[in-house]
């Protein structure tokens, strides 16, 4: 078999499994958690959230709303679904059985990984659809509202959850070589849900913007302000090379060792 035919085959057999895990559910209900929140809100004060004549509502619903729950919300949430889709292996000895194939050990650890962003990416679309879908119900609820009177800036909204997404993407190397190297699952869970709370925290100091767990909070809250590397946010660019720099490290580690 190719490189390309490994990677291939071993994101399908992950697929397979992540449809028959809560992990699968998890990335739809954390979706939905805040556009629901959000949306009772509004239904219940539909009156003090109407806007002047002229004002398009979807500005203060859509970024209110993001700021509010992504930079608090993604942290977690990689570190939950990376736990979550690495524990399924440990906990049925998995990684012992994969490792004993004849099939590349790159393969294994990428193709996870892999599904692992994966995951993340599927949370934020549905995320992005259930704020479009709640907008547009309370439009039909309360006309008063004014959502179905004008329409959300979508390319200025992508961009500020993209730019989260990059910005995770050093959370999620570190997350996933924990997860893979640990077979307890509360070691890795334990371990990110605590740097996650001190990167909330800290991300008030300038020295943030070096600490990955940070990352997507200043993403948010900083936006356009957000000190630039060649034009690019510069923790998107760190982000990023962490990212690169942990999955790396983390494949050498896993390769070298072995899964009991």
């Amino acid at each position: 078999m190719t490189v390309l035919s490994f990677y291939i085959s071993s994101i399908k057999n992950e697929f397979i499994k992540l449809k028959r895990t809560f992990s699968f559910w998890l990335t739809i209900i954390s979706a939905l958690l805040f556009p629901l929140l959000f949306f009772i809100a509004y239904f219940l004060k539909h009156k003090t959230n109407t806007p002047e004549t002229g004002i398009n509502p979807w500005e203060k619903f859509m970024t209110v709303q993001i700021e509010n729950s992504i930079p608090f919300f993604i942290p977690m949430f990689i570190v939950l679904i990376t736990s979550l889709i690495m524990q399924i292996e440990h906990k049925s000895l998995g990684i012992k059985h994969l490792f004993a194939l004849p099939i590349p050990k790159w393969s294994v650890y990428f193709g996870k990984l892999s599904i692992v962003i994966f995951a993340i990416i599927t949370t934020y679309i549905y995320y992005y659809i259930a704020i479009l879908l709640s907008g547009a119900l309370l439009g039909l609820i309360h006309p008063d509202l004014a959502f179905l009177n004008f329409q959300p800036e979508h390319v200025k909204y992508i961009k500020m959850l993209f730019t989260s997404l990059v910005a995770s993407l050093g959370i999620v190397g570190i997350q996933f070589w924990l997860s893979f190297r640990f077979k307890n699952f509360i070691i890795p869970l334990g371990i990110g849900m605590f740097l996650a709370i001190i990167g909330i925290i800290l991300s008030q100091a300038p020295q943030s913007i070096y600490f990955p767990y940070s990352f997507s909070v200043l993403s948010v809250s900083l936006g356009d302000k957000m000190p630039s590397i060649l034009g690019i946010s510069s923790v998107t660019v760190f982000s990023v090379i962490c990212f690169l720099i942990t999955s790396t490290l983390g494949y050498l580690n896993i390769k070298r060792i072995n899964i009991k």
